[in-house]
């Protein structure tokens, strides 16, 4: 079975700027989409509804690649991008309720997430130096066997 083909790419006179102007506006609109209510605003102006621009949003799915993911300043774009990806999360987003529920763990996340990150840190650090006594237990009673049976 064959490979899927990578999308077209168009070229600079197709798109009208350079390439690194092209990254830099496909970053800048990449990191539009980690905003809640701009998802919103694009699904009551029914642009998920355009072909042509879910094959643009399939297109950006290069950026989570390291060598692209390493520009971007808000990763929850890539997270949404993935979201945008289905249908159901495309026709929920156009409800203003469910933006501001989204908005509103998207806060809580950035809010909690450096703390969260270091409760995991001290959690990992506590395990790795339970798991070194353990060992260092171990080699001592190793240790402290009588080398001659008797």
């Amino acid at each position: 079975m064959a490979e899927p083909a990578e999308p077209r790419r168009a070229d600079e006179e197709e798109v009208g700027c350079s390439g690194m102007r092209r990254f830099e506006l496909e970053l800048e609109f990449l990191h539009c989409l980690a905003n809640p209510g701009y998802l919103n605003w694009l699904a009551q102006n029914r642009y998920f509804e355009d072909e042509a621009f879910l094959e643009y949003l399939k297109y950006l799915l290069y950026w989570r690649q390291p060598q692209y993911a390493r520009f971007i300043v808000y990763p929850h774009a890539l997270y949404f991008l993935d979201l945008l990806q289905t249908p159901e999360f495309r026709a929920k987003i156009a409800n203003p309720a469910y933006k501001e529920m989204v908005h509103t763990q998207q806060f809580f996340f950035w809010q909690y997430a450096r703390a969260n990150r270091i409760k995991e840190k001290v959690a990992e650090d506590v395990a790795a130096a339970g798991a070194a006594a353990a060992g260092g237990q171990q080699a001592i009673a190793v240790k402290q066997e009588p080398l001659l049976p008797g």
